[in-house]
């Protein structure tokens, strides 16, 4: 991103990007700048929307974020904001196959079978392909708004290349405890006569069973379900209006403002927030336009 340091108030802004082609290639460099719209006295904002991964990176990158990992990279600091990459998450998930061999049926994206634990624990059930003519069933479930956080880390000053994150999984007992429930239920529904109805074949499968066993199995086969939030907190990077905080002109609009995830897809919570964002935004320019012509007139 660029910034522009000056103006009476000593503010730095968010003027513009530096961006590169979508084929990686640093080659070339190009530069967009924001443009003032026609009866407005704002500039408007640069929206940044690279995810819960990319949005902490990419302002880690330009300047903004602990200043121990700014100078570690030799990145020019912009602002110090401890907060940015802290507070990473993602809903574990145990994931177990309740079929004995691969069998030729037809692939099938996964159905939500239940929500249980008072909301906790989200079952789904999937046919996953293995190769064209072999799938397997599986069974999963994922903890709903877990404790446990981690963080996010530059590995190094290319934008292309992944950070470090650690997301600390069933680290917060609360949510071990939560897996050991997942466990034992998983396993309760892989013995039961509706799988073994749809399997044609009885099911002797059987999890761990010990207290010891349990947490054992939730540490080795936790996984991800793919629901990354956090690095860009509501409340400690940016305000209630998605600004961050101590820059002015430039938002986070993604998935990486989310303190909490309920478990499910958050592809409808995003697609809300983005329109929600997207009206206001409009509303505000024309407001703004507005007051601009009747003050000239």
């Amino acid at each position: 991103m660029k910034f522009d340091h000056s103006g009476d108030k000593n503010e730095t802004r968010a003027k513009g990007i530096k961006f590169i082609k979508s084929n990686g290639s640093l080659d070339e460099t190009y530069e967009a700048y924001i443009k003032k719209p026609n009866h407005s006295t704002s500039r408007g904002d640069v929206i940044l929307s690279a995810g819960a991964l990319g949005s902490p990176q990419l302002l880690l990158l330009s300047g903004i974020g602990p200043k121990e990992q700014l100078k570690k990279f030799n990145i020019p600091p912009v602002h110090e904001m401890k907060q940015v990459g802290q507070g990473m998450q993602d809903n574990p998930c145990i994931a177990i196959l309740v079929d004995s061999k691969p069998e030729n049926r037809l692939p099938d994206p996964p159905q939500i079978a239940g929500i249980t634990e008072d909301l906790k624990i989200i079952v789904e059930a999937s046919i996953l392909p293995l190769s064209i003519n072999e799938s397997r069933v599986n069974i999963a479930a994922k903890i709903a708004m877990p404790f446990s956080q981690g963080y996010l880390e530059l590995n190094n000053t290319d934008p292309r290349l992944n950070p470090t994150v650690k997301f600390n999984y069933l680290e917060n007992e609360i949510d071990m405890q939560e897996c050991i429930k997942m466990t034992k239920l998983l396993n309760k529904i892989a013995r039961s006569k509706s799988i073994a109805f749809f399997l044609g074949e009885s099911q002797q499968s059987k999890l761990a069973s010990t207290e010891f066993d349990l947490r054992k199995f939730c540490k080795k086969n936790v996984r991800t379900i793919y629901h990354y939030h956090g690095g860009c907190n509501a409340g400690t990077v940016v305000d209630k209006d998605y600004k961050v905080h101590g820059i002015k002109g430039l938002k986070v609009l993604d998935g990486s403002t989310f303190s909490e995830s309920p478990g499910t897809n958050p592809m409808a919570t995003l697609l809300m927030l983005g329109r929600y964002q997207g009206i206001k935004i409009l509303q505000q320019r024309e407001t703004e336009s507005e007051l601009n012509i009747k003050e000239n007139t």
